[in-house]
C-alpha cells in the first residue's frame, strides 16, 4: 500500500470527521445535566450507571453479557489488578468464607488503600512515564527522587492533575522536588520530551512533525516547534552553585591579568613570562579536574528555566516561516496557555492538565479502563485523532464528565469501574483483532506482566507480602538527604575558599598525572622485554593512583566544606582548615579523605550532620520496630499452627526473605539485566510502555527449570507452610490449588491426580511445577 493510497484513505476519513466529532459533542452536552450531579453519586449508583450505559451498548448490537465471575475467580482477578500479585492462601480464604453481601465492595476498599495498590500501579506509572532509578543521562539521585515522587503521589492519592501538573512544571533542587527527574530523564533531548508529554498525557502523536508536517494528522512542524518552545529553556546540565560561579569570576581574573601583562610587553612577552603563562595553563588544568570531581556528585541535581530561544531548522521548507526563524511557544489545541503573570512552564502545565482539554481527560479515562478491561474504549491511548471515536461514545463522554466530577480522583474512579457488574462478569476469551470493536460484556483474558509474575512469587514465599521494606526506603531518603548535605557545604565556602581547595586538589592531580606518565613508560617497557608479573605490578600501582585525585578533593573540598556547614548548623564559626574535629568523627574524616569514586558517597555518610543526615534510632525505637515486626511474623507462625520450638528458625528465615525477595517496586527500575524481571518481559523504560507480556523461551525456561520453583517449595515458604498445613493428603491437594490458583480442583483434576499417585508418578513437588506452569497460574480470568 503506497503513501499516496493511504494519504486518500485518511483524507476520506477526515471528510467524515466532522460528524464524529459533533456526535461528540452532542453526547457530553446532553449527559451533562445527569453529570453534573455525578460528584455526589455513590460509587454504587456510579457502577450502575457504568453498566446501563454497556447495557444499552450490547442490546444495541445483539450482545450477552459474560456470565458472573465466582468468588474464586474474582479475588484472584481483583488482587493482580489492584496489588499486582495473586492473593496469599490466607486472604483468598478469608474472602471465600465471608458471608457480608457487600464483601467485594469491602475488598476493593481495602485493597485501594493498601500499600500494594501502590506499589502496583508505580509499575503502571513507571511503564509509562519511563521512570529509571539509575538512569543513564540523568543521575543516581535524581532517578531515585523521580520514583519516590511518583510512589509517594500514589500513596497520598494525589489528584491526577495535580500529578501532572508538578511533573510537567517541575524545577529547583532534587532533594525539594523528585519531579524534577520527569526533565532529567530527557536531559539534553528537551524536543523528545515534549513529543512524549504530549504523548503520555494527550494522547496524541506529535514526533512526525520534528521533521515534517504530519502525514496522516493535522500537525505541522510549525506547531511542533512552537509547542516545544515552552520547555526549551529547561536546564538540567550541570552544577552550578553560587561558589562554583565566582571560582570561574576568579580564575578568568587570572586569565585577564596574564593577557593585560602580555598586552603591556608589547605583544612579546619575555621567557619568564611565558613560563608563568604556562604554569597559569597548567594549573588552570588540573584546578578544573578537580572541580569537575567536585560537580560530579553534584551534576543534575537542579532543574531551572532560562531564556533560552529554539529555532526552526535550517532545512525547513513550508511557506509559513522562514528557516531559522525563532519560534515563539503556542498550544497545538484549546484555548491558549494564559500566563498572567506565571512562568511559561507553569502556564504550559496548566494548559494540558486543564479540566477544558478535552484529551487530557479523555487519555487518562481512557488508560485506567483499559488497565482493569484489557482494552481502551479508544485503541491505541495514545493515537488520538480528531475523527478518533470510541466504541461507546456515549460510555467514553461519560466517564471524562466522572473524572472531572471527583476532581481526578483516580482511587474514586477505580472504585466505580471496579465495582461494575460487567468487571466482574467471566472474562472474554476470544481474542480481539486490531480494528474490531470490542463490547466489554467482561473483560479480556490478560497474561501477567513481568512484575505481576514475579511479586506473585513474593506472595508464594512471603505470607505478608505487602509489608513496607523500610530500609530500602531509608537507604533511598539517605542517598537524597547527602546530595543536599554536600551541595550545602560546597555552597558553605566562599569563592576563594573553593578555589584555594581545588588549587591544593590541582597539585595532586599534577602529580598524580606525572606519575602515571613515568608508570605507563615502565610498562611498556616491561612489555616489550614480555616480564608479565612486572606488568601486572605496575598496572596495580596505576589503579590505586587513580584515586589520588578524588582523595585530595575529598582532603581539601569536601571535608572542609562539611566542617564548615556542620559548625554553621552547630551556631559556630568556621573556615577553611578550622579545626572542628567535635563535628566530624577523626575516623569519619580520614575515611572521607581515602576514599576514591566509587566510595566517597558511603564515606560521606560517616559525616553526620543535624538537619542533613536521618536521626540516628535510639535502642528504644529499634527495639520497637523489630517487635512490631516480630509480631507480625510471630502471627504468621501461628495461624501455620507452627510449634513454638520452629518459630526462631522461621523469624531468622522471613527476615532473610524480606531482604532478597523485594517486591518489583522495590527494586532497581528497570531491574539489573539478567534479573527474573526482566527475562519475563519487564520494560526496559526507554520507550513508552515498552513491556512485553508475549510468551517467550526465557521466560519459559525460568519457569520450569530455574532456582525460582524450589525457593517457593522451601520449608517456610507461605506456600509450603499452606500445604503442610492440611491434614490429609485431600486437604494439601486443596491447599495447592487455592494458594496458587485461588481454588480447589475440579473432580476431574482430582481423578488425574489421584491416578498419578496410584502409579507413583507424582508428589506435591510434581504437583506445583505442573500447577505454575499451567495457563490458569499466568493469566489473569
Amino acid at each position: 500500500m503506497n503513501q499516496q493510497f493511504l494519504i486518500s484513505i485518511y483524507d476520506a476519513q477526515r471528510f467524515t470527521s466532522a460528524m464524529n466529532r459533533f456526535t461528540t459533542i452532542l453526547l457530553l452536552t446532553l449527559g451533562s445535566a445527569q453529570l453534573s450531579a455525578a460528584a455526589a453519586t455513590s460509587t454504587t449508583e456510579a457502577a450502575r450507571q457504568i453498566d446501563d450505559l454497556l447495557a444499552k451498548d450490547w442490546a444495541r448490537n445483539k450482545l450477552k453479557p459474560n456470565s458472573p465471575a465466582s468468588d474464586e475467580v474474582f479475588v484472584r482477578r481483583i488482587y493482580l489488578d489492584v496489588v499486582g500479585r495473586i492473593p496469599t492462601y490466607r486472604e483468598t480464604d478469608e474472602f471465600i468464607k465471608s458471608q457480608s453481601n457487600t464483601k467485594r465492595a469491602e475488598l476493593i476498599d481495602r485493597l485501594l488503600a493498601s500499600e500494594g495498590y501502590v506499589q502496583h500501579y508505580f509499575n503502571f506509572w513507571a511503564d509509562i512515564l519511563r521512570a529509571q532509578t539509575q538512569p543513564q543521562k540523568g543521575g543516581g539521585v535524581s532517578g531515585i527522587a523521580y520514583t519516590n515522587f511518583i510512589k509517594e503521589s500514589l500513596r497520598t492519592n494525589k489528584p491526577y492533575d495535580q500529578f501532572v501538573r508538578e511533573l510537567v512544571s517541575a524545577q529547583g533542587n532534587v532533594w525539594a522536588n523528585g519531579a524534577i527527574g520527569y526533565y532529567m530523564r530527557d536531559r539534553d533531548m528537551p524536543l523528545d520530551n515534549m513529543a512524549a508529554t504530549v504523548r503520555v498525557f494527550l494522547g496524541t502523536r506529535i514526533e512526525c512533525a520534528q521533521c515534517h508536517n504530519h502525514p496522516f494528522d493535522k500537525w505541522s512542524q510549525l506547531q511542533f516547534y512552537q509547542m516545544a518552545a515552552f520547555t526549551y529553556g529547561v536546564n538540567s546540565n550541570d552544577y552550578n552553585g553560587g561558589s562554583m560561579k565566582g571560582v570561574r569570576n576568579l580564575m578568568n581574573e587570572h586569565q585577564t591579568d596574564m593577557r593585560q601583562k602580555i598586552k603591556a610587553a608589547g605583544g612579546k612577552p619575555d621567557r619568564a613570562l611565558i613560563a608563568e603563562q604556562e604554569k597559569l595553563r597548567v594549573q588552570a588544568k588540573h584546578v578544573n579536574e578537580a572541580l569537575n570531581k567536585v560537580r560530579d556528585p553534584l551534576r543534575y541535581t537542579t532543574l531551572e528555566l532560562r531564556e533560552r530561544a529554539l529555532q526552526l531548522p535550517m532545512d525547513y521548507k513550508y511557506p509559513d516561516a522562514n528557516p531559522k526563524a525563532t519560534v515563539k511557544p503556542a498550544v497545538m489545541m484549546g484555548k491558549a496557555a494564559a500566563k498572567e503573570g506565571a512562568s511559561m512552564l507553569d502556564a504550559y502545565a496548566s494548559w494540558i492538565t486543564s479540566s477544558e482539554n478535552h484529551r487530557f481527560t479523555n487519555v487518562i479515562a481512557n488508560r485506567l479502563w483499559k488497565k482493569h478491561f484489557g482494552q481502551g474504549l479508544i485503541e491505541p491511548v495514545d493515537e488520538l485523532m480528531d475523527n478518533t471515536l470510541a466504541t461507546n461514545p456515549e460510555l467514553m463522554a461519560w466517564l471524562e464528565k466522572y473524572m472531572v466530577s471527583v476532581n481526578y480522583d483516580m482511587k474514586a474512579y477505580l472504585r466505580a469501574v471496579l465495582n461494575t457488574r460487567a468487571y466482574q462478569n467471566s472474562v472474554t476469551r476470544e481474542e480481539v483483532s486490531a480494528g474490531v470493536a470490542f463490547h466489554f460484556t467482561g473483560p479480556l483474558l490478560r497474561r501477567l506482566s513481568a512484575e505481576q509474575m514475579w511479586d506473585s512469587f513474593v506472595a508464594l514465599i512471603n505470607p505478608t507480602p505487602d509489608m513496607p521494606n523500610l530500609p530500602v526506603r531509608e537507604e533511598a531518603k539517605k542517598r537524597i538527604l547527602s546530595s543536599k548535605k554536600l551541595s550545602d557545604a560546597v555552597e558553605s565556602l566562599t569563592p576563594e575558599e573553593l578555589l584555594g581547595g581545588a588549587e591544593l586538589a590541582g597539585e595532586k592531580y599534577a602529580e598524580q598525572a606525572r606519575r602515571l606518565k613515568d608508570i605507563q613508560i615502565k610498562i611498556n617497557k616491561a612489555r616489550e622485554e614480555g616480564d608479565k608479573d612486572k606488568v601486572r605490578e605496575l598496572s596495580k600501582e596505576s589503579g590505586i593512583l587513580q584515586n589520588v585525585g578524588q582523595s585530595a578533593v575529598n582532603e581539601h573540598v569536601f571535608v572542609p566544606a562539611l566542617k564548615k556547614l556542620a559548625g554553621n548548623v552547630s551556631g559556630k564559626t568556621a573556615g577553611l582548615g578550622d579545626d572542628l574535629a567535635g563535628e566530624l568523627s577523626p575516623a569519619a574524616e580520614n575515611m572521607m579523605m581515602k576514599k576514591g569514586d566509587m566510595k566517597m558517597e558511603a564515606a560521606m555518610n560517616q559525616i553526620q550532620i543535624e538537619g542533613y543526615d536521618l536521626p540516628k534510632k535510639t535502642s528504644d525505637q529499634i527495639a520497637a520496630a523489630q517487635d512490631e515486626q516480630k509480631k507480625v511474623m510471630l502471627d504468621e507462625a501461628a495461624y501455620f499452627g507452627l510449634a513454638e520450638k520452629d518459630q526462631k528458625a522461621y523469624l531468622q528465615y522471613r527476615q532473610q526473605q524480606m531482604r532478597t525477595w523485594l517486591r518489583s517496586a522495590e527494586i532497581d527500575s528497570p531491574a539489573p539485566r539478567g534479573h527474573y524481571l526482566r527475562e519475563f518481559g519487564q520494560s526496559d523504560r526507554e520507550t513508552i510502555e515498552n513491556a512485553n507480556t508475549e510468551a517467550s523461551v526465557p521466560q519459559a525456561l525460568a519457569m520450569m527449570n530455574s532456582t525460582l520453583l524450589p525457593q517457593i517449595m522451601e520449608q517456610y515458604s507461605q506456600l509450603m507452610l499452606t500445604i503442610n498445613k492440611g491434614a490429609s493428603p485431600d486437604e494439601k491437594v486443596d491447599a495447592a490449588y487455592l494458594t496458587l490458583l485461588s481454588r480447589k480442583p475440579t473432580d476431574k483434576e482430582k481423578s488425574v491426580w489421584l491416578n498419578a499417585q496410584s502409579k507413583g508418578l507424582s508428589t506435591i513437588d510434581d504437583l506445583i511445577y505442573a500447577l505454575i506452569n499451567t495457563q490458569q497460574f499466568i493469566f489473569i480470568q
